[in-house]
This record gives C-alpha cells, structure tokens and sequence, in this order.
C-alpha cells in the first residue's frame, strides 16, 4: 500500500488516544492518531514521526501520524494499514495460490471478520487480522493494550474451525527485524490462553513482518508465533540429541514390537539395567505371534529380576489380541494402540511417535520434571490434569517430521541432564538460556510433588528349606502380589529358630539343623518387606520326584531356580543361597553371571 502526501515531523505530545502535537515546520501542530492503541513505547519526546496529509475539510486535523522513527527503524502506526496490506496479499495468493473470492468485513456468528476467502479447489475461511505495533528484547507482542474484541474473535475463530471452516488469525507486524511474535502476557494473560485454546482446535496462526517506508508498508517474510516457551524447544532439543545421542539397541531398530517392548521394559527400571533382559527376551520371543503362544512361567521367569510382573502379564494379554484382531501386527493408530492392555498414554505415544511417525507426545515423569523446570511450573506433576495439560501443549509444539526423535530426545534430556537425583548438569542443557528455573536459582526445588502416604512395612521370615538334592519352593496365587511367581515358604513377623523348626514340623517336615541367613529388605510401590531368613536342612523331601511336594509345596534342584522357576527379585539373596547349596565351589561364578 502506498500514501500519498508524507511531511515529517517531531513528536511533542499525545493529550489522549486520538490527538498528538507535533513540531511541524517550526510550529505546534495538531494531529490525529490513527493508531488508538497506547504505543507509549514508540511515541516519545523528539521522535520524527512521518505525516499524511489529509483532504478533508469537515476534521479539525489536518495531517494523520502514521508512522515514527524508533532507533533508526520505522514503525508503521496506522491501524487501518494492517488490514490493507493484508487484503493485498490475500488476493495476490499469499493464502491460496488458487484464490478466488476476497471477501472483507464479513460477518460470523457474533462477529465481523476482516476476511472471508475462497480458493477455486473449494477451501473456504475466515481470516482476522491483528497489527502489531509493539516491541520487546526484540521480539512483537499483542496487544498493547487490553482488548475484549480480540479475545472474542478469537473464541469466534475456534467456532468456525468448529463448524468446518479454516480459520487464520494473522498478525501484521508493523516493521522490520523482530525473531517472534508472542502474545503479551502482561497486558491480557486471557488473550494468551485463547490463542492456545485456537491453536489445539485447529486454528492457523500466522505472522508476517513488514517492509516499513515512510510512504508505504508491504507484507514481507513470514515470523515465528511463539506462545510459550515450548515454541522454542525442539530445534535447540533435536540439534543437541543429533549430536550425542546413546545408541541403544530398541533405537537403532525401532520396529513397533521393539518399541513395544523397550518401552514397557523402561517402565521404572534403568536403561543399562534393561539392555541385557531386552536382548535375552528377543531372543527367546522375536515377534508377537511368539509372545502371544508363550508359557505363562517361560514369560515370568524372562521377566525375573525387572519386577512389577503385571506388565509382563500385559504384554501377553496384548499379543493375543494383536494376533487374534490386527494378524500380528501392532496398529499404527494412538487409539487403539491405547486400548491394548498394560499401554497408557506414554506407550501408546512412544509407539505411535517412534515406530511410526505419528505425532503423539510421550509424557512420563521425566518429561514432567524437565517441562516443570523450563517454565518454573509448581503444580504438582503427579495430578492427571497436569500431566494432560502438557500432552496437550507438546502436541501443539512437535515438528512434524520428526516426532519420535522429539520424544526420544526428552527422555534422552530427562535421564543425561536434567536428571532426577543429584544437580541438574545445567551447562550441558541445549534449554539453559531458556529455563525459568535456573535463571531463578531454583532447580532443587523443582518439580513439585505431593507427598506420597508413608509404605507399610511387613516383617517376614523366609525358609529355604533343603535336603541332600533339592530345595523348597511354594507358588504365589494367580492374582495380587507378585501372581503367579514361586516364592521361599515364609512366615509372617521376625521369628525364632526355635518357632520356625516348630512350624515345619507342624507342615510335615523333618528338621536336621538351622543356621541364619542374611537380612533382607524390598521395595514395592506402598509397601516395603522386611526379611530376615534360615537355611533349614530336612529328612529326604518326603521321597518325591522334581516339581511333585505337599500341600502346595514344589520340591527342585537347586539348579533350575535360575532356569525355570521365576523367582521374584525380593528373594534374591535367598535364591542365590539356594543355588549356592548345591554349587558351593562356584559361588563366585554363579555370582557374577
């Protein structure tokens, strides 16, 4: 757009929104402000504004400020220009190279949109322009002021988008050499929120910045729309993960079954820790047609030793539905991966990003942890509505080309340098000119967490219970605790050598000797047991065969307890202790196996 009539002048005052005096030729002169917003920042003593002359007789002004000088950069200040150059580009094709119809000022709902647009391929949609007159540190911010009209044509724009329309909220920034354009958190934190609320619903935000001259303004070269710091994560993320990333043997082959099972492994165990269990498991189950037909004990006992069985158990349960509803084959859709059981929003989002391209944030406590410090959150990142919050706003921030990596990358930052225990390795983060919390020093505090009910503590006494070739094992019920597991016979509460040779006496055992066995201790989820044990050698196991006993007791060589019979890791001194029984020269071997 081009003006006609341009003087320059300097800027004296602005008694009210409207007005403003300028030195012009030497004398004060009245003009009008055709930008209403409070643009104090550019308006200021001596500033050579940039007039255009007017023609009507009927106003008491006779010249319009339309832009100012700020440092040796113009900055249009015409309010009525954004929507000019806008209908400019909108018709020369800047939104639809197949433009047909143009439309200004046309009415949606409660509103008046700037633009409605058709293109000849049958796209329709609304399009409301904002221009963009104030600065900060370089970056745009709207509005300048408070605006209850801009807030309800964004609530409009998301209606439309609702109802099938494209909708574009497209900022005109008024000048040159801004990196962003963001909404202005402290003017009208509503408007913000809003701008997000659009953004999930499928409304484009667009910015573009302009060429500013003292006798025109043009649309240029398109400007990031930065509504929270997670707008500017993922370059900085992904360029640090290129460059060091861990290889890791689910990562180089990220098959969906491998993604899968990786994923499940990781649940609550260390990465090293899981690496030989994933490969021993591969080899023995390769594929979900494997995993479905596998023995329920052969599954446990691959499993021993990562804890919290349910998930192991899961996994087959998910097999057999992936053989009996997808041919084997794991879907490639967020819902129904979600739907198979043991796989929460977590999985279900490191599969579908991962193994198959799909943008779906992967959030775990990690993630919560390093997004609590980034943005010096303090909600309680246990609560569910926090954690969807920010699967929510991921979603609104993942490249789209690249959202495994985006997902792996958070957890690769979760577990290398914004670590959980211990000092966050804060001069290695690709985010440390970004975090909130270590620019206010408050890494330690970060995040916040409610404080868990203290664990129950249970005091057991544990009996391997031996003769000349085998020991005694008892299985778990199917359900609760550690189902389906094979467990040392056990009493309840710390008791006496004389008490526990009475007890097996009492079950049909003959005891020859006892000695003590080292304490031990495990750690569930809300409760904690606390062991303390005998090694008891007995009379011949009532002349049975292998995995025959009495009343509910399984009589085994020694040997098989590493092989057959899956023993939870709570009685892993006791295991060993019942391996070494029969092996005692190769207690150093059978230890560092």
């Amino acid at each position: 757009m081009r003006y006609g009539d341009i003087v320059a002048a300097e800027f004296i005052e602005r008694p009210n929104r409207f007005i403003a005096y300028v030195n012009l030729y030497g004398e004060r002169t009245k003009v009008h402000v055709k930008n209403t917003g409070r643009c104090g920042e550019l308006l200021r003593d001596h500033a050579k504004v940039y007039l255009e002359k007017n023609d009507s007789e009927s106003r008491s002004t006779a010249y319009d400020l339309v832009a100012v000088d700020k440092d040796g950069r113009l900055v249009n200040m015409d309010s009525n220009a954004p929507n000019q150059v806008a209908g400019e580009w909108l018709r020369a094709g800047g939104l639809y190279s197949d433009v047909s119809l143009v439309k200004p000022e046309t009415t949606f709902g409660n509103s008046r949109f700037d633009f409605y647009v058709e293109s000849t391929s049958g796209k329709k949609a609304f399009v409301e322009v904002k221009g963009v007159t104030l600065e900060r540190k370089g970056a745009a911010a709207f509005p300048d002021a408070p605006s209850e009209r801009a807030l309800k044509h964004v609530e409009e724009l998301i209606e439309a988008r609702r109802l099938g329309y494209e909708a574009y909220l497209l900022f005109v920034i008024q000048m040159k050499g801004v990196s962003f354009v963001e909404p202005n958190m402290d003017t009208q934190p509503a408007f913000g929120e809003a701008l997000k609320r659009a953004r999930r619903a499928g409304v484009r935000l667009l910015a573009y910045d302009c060429l500013v001259r003292e006798d025109g303004l043009e649309m240029d070269a398109p400007v990031p729309v930065i509504l929270d710091c997670l707008d500017r994560i993922a370059a900085p993320l992904l360029a640090w993960y290129d460059n060091g990333r861990r290889i890791l043997p689910w990562r180089e082959d990220p098959t969906p079954y491998h993604v899968w099972i990786s994923e499940i492994m990781l649940q609550q165990t260390r990465v090293e820790a899981v690496k030989p269990y994933y490969d021993r498991f591969l080899q023995a189950l390769p594929d979900i047609e494997s995993l479905a037909a596998t023995d329920d004990e052969k599954l446990l006992k691959l499993w021993e030793g990562l804890g919290y069985y349910n998930r192991a158990r899961n996994l087959k349960k998910a097999a057999q539905i992936l053989v009996s509803e997808y041919g084997g084959q794991m879907p490639d859709e967020y819902e129904k991966i979600l739907s198979l059981p043991g796989i929460g929003s977590y999985t279900a989002g490191a599969i579908a990003s991962i193994a198959f391209g799909k943008p779906h944030p992967a959030v775990d406590g990690n993630v919560l942890r390093i997004l609590s410090r980034l943005r010096a959150d303090d909600r309680d990142i246990l609560q569910a509505n926090v954690k969807k919050s920010v699967e929510e706003e991921l979603l609104d921030v993942m490249p789209a080309d690249r959202p495994g990596d985006f997902n792996q990358a958070l957890m690769e930052l979760g577990a290398m340098v914004c670590i959980p225990n211990g000092a966050p390795k804060c001069d290695l983060c690709p985010w440390n000119r970004l975090c909130l919390a270590r620019a206010e020093g408050r890494t330690a505090e970060l995040p916040q967490k409610a404080k868990k009910k203290p664990r129950s503590v249970e005091e057991k006494t544990i009996l391997v219970i031996q003769d000349g070739e085998r020991i005694v094992l008892r299985k778990r019920p199917e359900k609760g605790l550690l189902a389906g597991m094979y467990e040392f016979p056990s009493m309840e509460g710390y008791c006496s050598e004389e008490r526990a040779l009475a007890y097996l006496r009492k079950l049909g055992f003959s005891p020859l000797r006892i000695r003590k066995l080292p304490p031990a201790k495990h750690v569930f989820t809300h409760k904690e047991w606390h062991m303390k044990g005998y090694l008891v050698r007995v009379d011949e196991l009532a002349g049975k065969g292998e995995g025959q006993g009495m009343q509910g007791f399984v009589f085994v060589d020694p040997g098989k307890t590493r092989t057959d019979y899956p023993i939870p890791s709570a009685f892993a001194v006791y295991a060993e202790q019942a391996e070494m029984i029969r092996y005692p020269k190769n207690k150093k071997n059978i230890r560092n196996r």
